[in-house]
């Protein structure tokens, strides 16, 4: 079984701390928490299907380095 990333859990208490209310996350949302424009939000997170939405779990993962 893989371990978690180290930043993993802080990443997603941020995500969590910002967006208490939802589960999955759009474009807008995250870029304002990632600072950055649409076009890089687009070509650095890969996204669930075509509702171009993710889940915090998912984004926490992608992000962490």
């Amino acid at each position: 079984m893989s371990r978690e990333k180290e930043g993993f859990r802080d990443n997603i208490a941020l995500l969590n701390a910002r967006f208490p209310g939802k589960d999955m996350l759009g474009i807008p949302e995250i870029m304002e928490f990632m600072g950055v424009s649409r076009d890089t939000v687009k070509r650095r997170i890969r996204f669930n299907g075509q509702t171009r939405r993710i889940s915090k779990t998912d984004l926490a993962r992608q992000i962490t380095v």
